[in-house]
């Protein structure tokens, strides 16, 4: 994509996002085609938005093909949280392990171990609400879901934990339910097994080239998969030893 195309896909996006209207899809002439385009549409999206990135969300453990979308600074709430049903109409849930960054993190650092990332990163329970700006989550393509900030809507974080390098996080246990209602009830289930994968792959991206500050937030993938609201659900998540999370999706 060159400056131009880019420039149109996050006006698009951008409009859609402030008007409320969904897109059916983005014109052939601003669609992504890899990546590297997706991230820049992001960057451009963000900057004409006149946000601030609090964190990434991120998807995939090879440090050559990870994928990630920026967390908006607006976007991130705290355990108990009320949230307006109509800001995030799809209204998707994920309860994610994610990682706190205690540490500035350079461009060029880019050699990133499970051991030296233990050392800089402090672990937190989260609700990731999954958002669209396109009629058709599932129908989107990927790369084009990427461009719109991986269809991230907003974090619900808990409390880090100071202990978390004593959890065997490829077992952790979680509950998750909409009203009172169970809808996951889960040991272990991420993707990745080691949540800490997804996060070192991003930090050893070579497209990353973009300095993290102490602060940034990595969420790192579902353990419950994803699962959907109603407007005026109650969701609360149980963490085992992370602790509970609850989100209001006010009607």
């Amino acid at each position: 994509m060159d400056q131009t195309q880019i420039d149109e896909a996050a006006r698009l996006l951008i409009a859609a996002r402030r008007e409320r209207q969904l897109l059916p899809a983005l014109p052939e002439a601003a669609q992504p085609q890899s990546f590297a385009d997706a991230a820049a549409v992001q960057d451009r999206t963000v900057a004409q938005l006149g946000e601030t990135i609090a964190g990434y969300k991120i998807a995939g453990t090879g440090s050559a093909s990870v994928m990630w979308g920026a967390v908006l600074g607006s976007r991130v709430f705290t355990s108990p949280a009320r949230v307006e049903a109509a800001l995030v109409p799809l209204l998707g849930v994920e309860v994610e392990i994610a990682f706190r960054l205690d540490r500035d993190v350079a461009a060029d650092d880019l050699d990133w171990t499970k051991a030296r990332f233990d050392e800089a990163a402090t672990a937190l329970p989260l609700l990731e609400i999954v958002d669209s700006r396109f009629t058709s989550y599932t129908g989107t393509p990927p790369l084009h879901r990427a461009g719109d900030l991986m269809s991230n809507g907003g974090i619900v974080c808990g409390a880090p934990l100071a202990d978390w390098r004593s959890i065997n996080l490829e077992k952790l246990a979680i509950t998750l339910s909409f009203s009172g209602q169970i809808v996951a009830d889960v040991v272990g289930g991420h993707a990745a097994g080691d949540p800490r994968l997804p996060a070192l792959a991003f930090l050893n991206a070579p497209l990353r080239a973009r300095t993290l500050p102490r602060g940034t937030i990595l969420t790192t993938g579902t353990y419950t998969g994803l699962l959907y609201a109603k407007p005026g659900d109650l969701v609360e998540a149980d963490v085992g030893p992370f602790g509970k999370l609850r989100l209001d999706f006010t009607a």
